[in-house]
């Protein structure tokens, strides 16, 4: 048993630091780790540009176990110039050149250095072909970059790593790494469709650090969204998440990226990386939360949510799952399309899917939903998936009047209709930038619409076919904007999107977590201007009262009192309770 009952909490080593480090300084820094965090493992690099010695990687073992912390290897697939040609290739990162013969050989004596000293080893997100050198161009022939990449990095994961490993030690326990950059996989030759079967096991970069302050396109809900698709990838085989202090301005965004991972019921929380964590202010909070996250944990079952279908090697609306995820809808994000049950049993069944541009990597995509939509199902497609097919003509305009004439508003009235009732307006403090889909009237019909002046365009449409529909929803040009959309036609999107038996009301920047032994959670992000604020939760049927699942780690200590229904009109009970930035709440639901 280690120091949490739900996961496994662990520390990245990297080679430079093992190369160096003292045995005195060694003690010195786990006893920081183990009052703080209580690291279970630490995965001990062998290599990153430069060695850590056998004498060094034995050094750092000992006093590890000593302290009773297990022991993995590590390997970052970086490395400096090996030839003086090198500096003529342009190698982001100093990542390998695997065209170069010379630069094989390398990876190889690195992997079988690190088989011969662990049992088990990971790879850093490093493991990935950008060369497009004159060598690269000449093997990559008539064939794409985004097929010679896959392809590539498909024969270098065989024959320059799980065959040299397992020849030396064929105990060792091989993991892939994945980043936090789904969407560029097939461009670099990331390849989980084809890995998940080549490697022991695989894991999650769950790096959201700060939205704006960096490089990349990060939104917080991908540290859950991005570990439950690779949960869906290799079931029972997804090592864990992994995340970094690095751009994390206010230890709340750092925060944030271990509590959302953990939200996903990981097996390991892994932090990079223990020279950039040692006598850092973030492990303080951090290592308190944790101890409160395994106790909430253990009342939790399997995370649940809405499928969303994201095919491997796909792009397009680049996580807007993310978007959507932050503002109360909880998602399941899966490689493989679902099949239909009106009362699903196992993940790979469900009565709605969601389906964005990033579906039409599938060339099967729109029979796929023509059979799902007429069994009785419900497909929720977002406005680039539908622009994108009527551009194709693939087949889409037999289940949709809806037509895109290359228009777009700005817009900042919203209209909710609502079927036996009144129309209900309501304005955004913003205009926000919509694709105009039109549609025919009483073929299709607009649950929600989006206009300005006296001029409006639907921004949810309805489509029946069979015995199911199909919902479109239109979002705006910029994601981040989704959270701009008054909360009474966000909470009426929402509503539409339940996957199950329970919505959100409130404001965005709220996500909602959903298990299935009747247990749910919200968080409160901390984004620019965030302050406390009232929500509902709306649960259909009756629900006599929410318990709140605390432990003695709780901020406010433990509170056994359940919350009791704000109301039940007959067909859903509804509870208010307040939320604040930074802070998760959960509760089980009582019948």
């Amino acid at each position: 048993m280690g120091n949490y009952r739900n996961f496994t909490t662990v520390i990245y080593c990297i080679a430079p630091w093992a190369a160096r480090i003292t045995e005195a300084e060694l003690v010195k820094q786990v006893e920081f780790f183990k009052h703080y965090v209580a690291p279970d493992k630490v995965y001990l690099e062998t290599f990153r540009s430069e060695w850590a010695s056998k004498e060094q990687l034995d050094l750092c073992k000992r006093v590890f176990k000593d302290h009773g912390i297990a022991v993995s290897g590590g390997i970052t697939t970086v490395t400096k110039d090996l030839s003086p040609e090198d500096s003529k290739r342009q190698r982001f990162y100093q990542t390998f050149c695997y065209s170069n013969e010379l630069h094989r050989e390398h990876l190889k004596k690195v992997v079988t250095y690190t088989a011969e000293n662990f049992d088990e080893f990971i790879i850093d997100d490093f493991f990935f072909s950008q060369c497009r050198c004159e060598d690269c161009q000449r093997e990559k022939g008539e064939r794409s970059w985004e097929e010679f990449k896959l392809e590539k990095m498909r024969e270098v994961s065989e024959n320059l790593v799980i065959k040299p490993a397992k020849a030396v030690n064929p105990r060792i326990n091989i993991i892939i790494k994945y980043p936090n950059w789904r969407e560029s996989f097939q461009e670099t030759g990331y390849n989980p469709a084809v890995q998940k079967d080549m490697f022991d096991m695989i894991y999650t970069g769950t790096e959201t650090r700060h939205p704006v302050e960096t490089e990349q396109h990060l939104p917080h809900y991908l540290s859950y969204s991005l570990m439950r698709f690779f949960e869906n990838t290799k079931p029972g085989k997804n090592g864990g998440g992994w995340f970094d202090p690095y751009e994390c301005y206010g230890i709340d965004t750092y925060l944030e990226q271990g509590y959302l991972t953990a939200f996903s019921k990981p097996r390991e929380i892994m932090l990079f990386c223990w020279p950039s964590l040692y006598n850092n202010k973030v492990v303080t909070p951090l290592g308190f939360r944790l101890r409160d996250l395994d106790g909430i944990l253990d009342s939790l079952g399997k995370p649940q949510g809405l499928p969303f279908y994201l095919p491997h090697d796909s792009q397009g609306e680049d996580h807007l799952e993310d978007y959507l995820g932050m503002a109360g809808i909880p998602f399941e994000p899966m490689p493989e399309f679902p099949a239909y049950a009106a009362k699903p049993s196992l993940p790979a069944l469900s009565p709605s899917v969601f389906v964005s541009a990033s579906a039409l990597k599938d060339p099967g995509i729109i029979p796929k939903i023509r059979s799902f939509i007429n069994q009785g199902g419900k497909v929720i497609a977002s406005s680039g998936f539908v622009i994108e097919s009527l551009k194709r003509g693939n087949g889409i305009e037999e289940l949709s009047s809806i037509r895109f004439r290359g228009r777009y508003g700005d817009l900042d009235e919203f209209q909710i209709s609502r079927s036996g009732s009144s129309r209900m307006y309501y304005r955004s403090g913003e205009r926000i930038h919509f694709p105009i889909l039109e549609h025919r009237t009483n073929s299709s019909w607009s649950l929600l619409n989006a206009g300005r002046g006296d001029q409006h365009t639907s921004i949810l449409i309805r489509d029946t076919s069979g015995r199911g529909e199909l919902l479109t929803l239109v979002v705006p040009d910029l994601f981040s904007e989704i959270k701009k959309i008054p909360r009474e036609a966000l909470t009426r999107i929402r509503e539409e999107l339940a996957l199950g038996d329970i919505y959100l009301e409130g404001p965005p920047q709220v996500s909602l977590f959903c298990y299935d032994n009747g247990t749910f959670g919200v968080y409160a992000y901390t984004t620019m201007g965030a302050a406390p604020d009232w929500i509902k939760i709306h649960i259909k049927g009756t629900a006599s009262a929410l318990s709140p699942i605390v432990t003695d780690h709780s901020p406010a200590g433990p509170e056994t009192g359940d919350l009791a229904p704000l109301y039940n009109d007959g067909v859903e009970t509804v509870f208010e309770f307040r939320v604040e930035p930074g802070d998760y709440q959960f509760y089980r639901i009582k019948p």
